[in-house]
C-alpha cells in the first residue's frame, strides 16, 4: 500500500469512528459522582459511586430496580448509553446520545493533504523515573511518568517532543503548534511507533489527530506540556471537524 493510500485508510477509519452512533461526538455529559445518590440529567433514577469504584443506579422504574455499572461496561436507557469514566480517585458517569445535535451534524474531519515530508526521522532518548505535571482541560492536575523525548528537526531547527508510553504499545504525545486557533484545533494528539533498539524513530505528523474534546466539550483532555508547544506551524494531520446543516 502506498503512503497516500495508507494515510487515506487511516483517515477514513477516523471519520467512521468519529461519526458512529456512540462515538466521541455523541458524548452528552460527564457527571462526577459521590457516594450520595444524585440525579443525572436525561437519565432515570439516582446514581452514586460504590465502595469499589463501581456506579450504582437506584430507583429505576416503577419497581425501583437497582443496577451496577463497572468500568468497561455499558448500559442503555432508550438510545442513551451510560459508561463509567474513572479518573484516579474520582468516578464519573458518562452519557452518550446518538441524537446529540453535534453528532447528527458531523460530516467529516478536515485534514491537510498527506505529505511524506512531514515524516521526520527522530532519535528517542528514554527517561528513567522522570515525571511531568499533566494539566487537563478542566484544570485537573496530576503527575505522570514520561517515556522519554524524541529529538528531530523541522526545516533545520532542532525540536523535541516529550512522550508517554501508551497502554497498548507505542508512544503518545500532546502538542501545540503555530497553526492552532487559526487553521487547526488548539492542540492535537500524536501516536508514534515504538522506536528501534538503537533509538531511531519516525515522527509522522500526517497522523496528528484531533483530541476527543474537539468532538465534545464533555471530554477532559490533557493539555500539551510546556516542552511540546511549538511556534513553528505544522501543516500536517487533522485540522478540525466539519459539521453539516
Amino acid at each position: 500500500m502506498s503512503f497516500e493510500s495508507d494515510w487515506r485508510a487511516w483517515h477514513d477509519e477516523r471519520e467512521r469512528v468519529a461519526g458512529a452512533d456512540y462515538g466521541p461526538s455523541a458524548l452528552e455529559s460527564t457527571n462526577w459522582l459521590i457516594s450520595e445518590p444524585a440525579a443525572v440529567e436525561n437519565v432515570p433514577g439516582l446514581w452514586a459511586v460504590g465502595a469499589e469504584g463501581e456506579i450504582r443506579g437506584t430507583e429505576l422504574g416503577v419497581a425501583g430496580a437497582t443496577v451496577t455499572l463497572r468500568r468497561g461496561e455499558a448500559l442503555r436507557f432508550g438510545r442513551r448509553e451510560l459508561r463509567v469514566f474513572p479518573r484516579r480517585e474520582t468516578v464519573a458517569l458518562r452519557v452518550f446520545n446518538p441524537a446529540r445535535p453535534q453528532r447528527e451534524r458531523f460530516s467529516a474531519i478536515d485534514a491537510y493533504r498527506p505529505d511524506p515530508a512531514w515524516r521526520l526521522p527522530a532519535t528517542f532518548e528514554p527517561a528513567t523515573d522522570e515525571s511531568i505535571t499533566i494539566v487537563a482541560i478542566d484544570g485537573d492536575q496530576h503527575e505522570a511518568l514520561i517515556a522519554g523525548r524524541l529529538r528531530f528537526e523541522i526545516r533545520g531547527v532542532a525540536h523535541e517532543l516529550t512522550v508517554t508510553r501508551n497502554v497498548r504499545g507505542g508512544l503518545g504525545a500532546v502538542f501545540a503548534d503555530g497553526t492552532n486557533g487559526i487553521e487547526t484545533f488548539p492542540f492535537r494528539f500524536l501516536a508514534i511507533d515504538e522506536p528501534d533498539d538503537d533509538g531511531t524513530a519516525v515522527v509522522d505528523f500526517n497522523r496528528a489527530y484531533l483530541p476527543p474534546c474537539a468532538f465534545s466539550d464533555q471530554f477532559v483532555c490533557p493539555l500539551p506540556p510546556a516542552g511540546n508547544r511549538f511556534t513553528a506551524p505544522i501543516r500536517a494531520g487533522e485540522r478540525a471537524i466539519v459539521l453539516g446543516r
